[in-house]
Order: C-alpha cells, then structure tokens, then sequence
C-alpha cells in the first residue's frame, strides 16, 4: 500500500491559487480607447488646427490660465491667453499640440498614474477632458486638462 504525503495535495492546491488565470490589466480599456481615438485623429490627417487648452492642477496661476493654442504642418505656431491675447511667456517647444496630448495620456497610462479617465471627441478622436490621479490618497498630485473651440484650418494657413 503507497501512502501519499499530506503535504503535497496542499502544496499542490496553494499552487493552483497562486497562478493567474488570465492577465488583467487595469487600463485596459482606456488604453483601447486612446488606441480607437488617435485612430480617429490620424485619419483626420489634421497638421493645421486651433484650439483652446486649459489644464487644472496645483500649479502657478498662468500654468492653469486657458491658452488658445495654433498648430501649422504640426507644429505650434503661436499660443496666447485666451483672456487677454497676449502671448504666453514660455517657449513654444513647452506648448502641447494634439500629439502631444495623446502621449501624455499614453505615458500616464504605460506608467505609474493611478487613475486615468479621458474622454475624445466623437467624430476626430482629439482628447476633450482628461484627468489623471497619479498617486492613489495623495493631495494635489493630480493633474487634469481640457480641449475646446477646436477648429481645423485651411491648409493655405501653413
């Protein structure tokens, strides 16, 4: 007669709860949702666009102001208060495009944020309303922004 050692049915079942059934990912579907949506804006094949921009955050007063933003051949070509017109005192390099917005949320997303809930446009697919929680309990860690009045221009803008 083979007598089995206790611990192995134990051993076995202890295994059996430690292996993953299947691999969740937690940003699943906001992921295929920005996938869905850059899809959306490539096809619009938009390089000439305007556009109003204003993040919320803990952060310095002109930071969180709305800026009306313009974008020829893809790149910013001029970005002012929305309030006053006047020019906004950083360089243009520091002034997000639309692809640019598309990979912060990409980067939040691959990272460490905690949280992250977009919403596109419909018919373009551009980011309308992001927020992002970085920090799970943490204060002031969190970052949001908000695209509006977006416009396509004339490709003799450029």
């Amino acid at each position: 007669m083979f007598n089995r050692p206790k611990a192995v049915p134990c051993l076995v079942i202890a295994l059996l709860a430690l292996t993953p059934v299947g691999c969740t990912d937690a940003f699943g579907p906001e992921q295929d949702a920005l996938a869905a949506a850059r899809a959306r804006w490539a096809q619009t094949d938009a390089s000439n666009y305007v556009f109003e921009f204003q993040r919320s955050c803990f952060c310095a007063p002109d930071f969180v102001r709305p800026v009306r933003i313009e974008v020829l051949d893809g790149v910013v070509n001029s970005a002012v208060y929305a309030d006053t017109e006047e020019p906004i005192p950083l360089p243009l390099t520091s002034v997000p495009t639309i692809d640019d917005l598309f990979d912060e949320i990409g980067d939040a997303l691959e990272g460490t944020a905690f949280s992250v809930i977009a919403d596109y446009d419909a018919d373009m697919g551009y980011p309308t309303s992001v927020e992002i929680d970085y920090i799970e309990n943490a204060i002031d860690d969190e970052m949001a922004f908000t695209v509006s009045s977006f416009q396509v221009l004339d490709a003799s803008a450029s």
